[in-house]
This record gives structure tokens, C-alpha cells and sequence, in this order.
């Protein structure tokens, strides 16, 4: 309960709250020793170590597994990706939800595109569907677990500002408490959302848009990193393990070392 205040308080600073998003029990305590105020999983990444794509691919009990472990080892609050909630019905999202209040999460993100079709949920249903999970967190005593309303309007092929302020001002009448807006980089459309909303403004790092001062001067009040710091880790593997077996000499290797203070020394 005190890290979901806590995580709510993060979201009211005269600075936006930078998340790196982890994937694994290692990579959030890194985060955390690295001086992250608060953490979020992306299922992107969760989802890619464990050597499976992205869209629900991982069971909801793997994720909640991996939740587990995580919380296990970090002190910060952490938001959990959900994606579209690991399932088509509404009570079953719900109880996915609670399960994760439960344990001790503080947040979630959840998306309006379901993982098994190509368009958005319809606005109604989509606000419904918050509505009820809000209601249902009040009445498990869990009345500062953060919804951060996931859109994806701006990843479809064709999407209008009109379309977008819809969404979000539906989404913060339902209750929700953050809105996150993935792929839009406009800048005077973040501008006039950040002032049209009442609640915060998420949006994530893209190439050519990480300006951490810009985002501030919009009025953004929330940054994720979203997949980026995990393909970064991957990508690096990548090319250190080409050099392994492709070069005679791998000094390479013992050029850095681990700083992370592990939790059994």
C-alpha cells in the first residue's frame, strides 16, 4: 500500500519520473542500485529473454512468477506490463490484476489493443473494462494501485488528434490514472494533451525523441524507456558473443566488471 502512494507521489514532481524498464530480477535491481526512483517490467523484454516474442506468448503464471522475483530483490515501487491483461474476459483481466496488488505491485500499464487482433478495443468496452478493474481494486482495499491506460492508437496505421483526445478523456473518466501514449512524437500534440488531461501524460523513448528537456517543456509527467535498455542488453550480447567465437583473442571480455551489490553477500 505505501509503495503505491509512493509511486502516485512520483507522478505529481516538478520533473518527470524516468522509468527504466526491466526485465528480470537482475536487471531491476540494477536499476534500483543505479538510483531508479520506481521500475516497470516491459513485457517486450520479459518476454525476449525468455526466448519468446512479444504478445502474450508468456502465460500469465510465467509473468507472475517472474513478478515474484523481482519483488523479492528491489525496494521501489514496480509497475508491471499486463499487456492487454492475459485474456479475453473481463473477470479473468480482473483477477489478473488483483493477483498482482496482491503481491505487492503498484501499478500497471494495460493496452486497448488486444494481443490477438490488429485493431483498438472500442472506446466504450475499453472504458468499461477500466471502470470495473478501478472498482474492483477500491473494493480489495487497493485504492492507490496506479492504472496507467495504455493507448496504442498512435502505433496504427491511420490515427487522428480528434481520435486520440477521445481515448483520453475517456480513459481518465473511467478513473484511470495515468495515460500512456506510446509512438506519438508531435510535439503540439503533447502539448495540448498535457494540458487537455487532469492526469499524467506517459510517453516512451524513441530514436530521435529522448530529449529528457523537451519532454519536460511539454508538461510530459512520466518517461518509459519501454523495450529500449533490454534490446540495448541483447544486442550487446549479441555482438560480444560473435567475437567470442569468431576472434583469437577475447580481452575483451575482462574489460569490465560487476558492481551490482548482490542481496546474499
Amino acid at each position: 500500500m505505501a509503495l503505491s502512494k509512493t509511486f502516485n507521489t512520483l507522478h505529481q514532481q516538478s520533473t518527470p519520473l524516468f522509468i527504466a524498464n526491466c526485465w528480470d530480477p537482475l536487471s531491476a535491481l540494477i536499476i534500483e542500485q543505479a538510483g531508479g526512483q520506481a521500475v516497470a517490467t516491459t513485457s517486450w523484454g520479459m518476454s525476449n529473454h525468455q526466448g519468446y516474442k512479444d504478445g502474450e506468448q508468456l502465460t500469465f503464471d510465467h509473468v507472475l512468477q517472474t513478478v515474484s522475483a523481482i519483488l523479492k530483490v528491489i525496494t521501489i515501487p514496480l509497475s508491471v506490463d499486463i499487456e492487454a491483461g492475459y485474456s479475453t474476459d473481463q473477470d479473468q483481466i480482473i483477477q489478473h490484476i488483483l493477483k498482482l496488488a496482491e503481491l505487492g505491485v503498484a501499478g500497471i500499464n494495460i493496452e486497448d489493443k488486444p494481443s490477438a487482433q490488429s485493431s483498438l478495443r472500442g472506446i466504450e468496452a475499453h472504458q468499461a473494462l477500466l471502470q470495473a478493474i478501478k472498482q474492483a481494486l477500491r473494493h480489495g482495499g487497493f485504492e492507490h494501485f496506479f492504472i496507467n491506460a495504455r493507448c496504442d492508437l498512435c502505433l496504427q496505421p491511420q490515427w487522428t488528434e480528434a481520435a486520440l483526445y477521445e481515448r483520453a478523456l475517456a480513459y481518465q473518466e473511467a478513473g484511470c490514472d495515468g495515460f500512456f501514449i506510446p509512438g506519438l512524437t508531435e510535439h503540439t500534440t503533447i502539448k495540448r494533451l498535457t494540458s487537455l488531461l487532469l492526469i499524467p501524460v506517459n510517453v516512451m523513448l524513441l530514436p530521435g525523441f529522448n530529449d529528457k528537456q523537451m519532454l519536460i517543456e511539454l508538461g510530459v509527467k512520466r518517461i518509459s524507456t519501454g523495450n529500449a535498455l533490454s534490446d540495448h542488453v541483447i544486442a550487446q550480447q549479441e555482438s560480444a558473443t560473435k567475437k567470442l567465437l569468431e576472434e583469437s583473442a577475447v580481452d575483451f571480455l575482462f574489460e569490465q566488471s560487476v558492481s551490482t551489490a548482490w542481496l546474499s553477500n
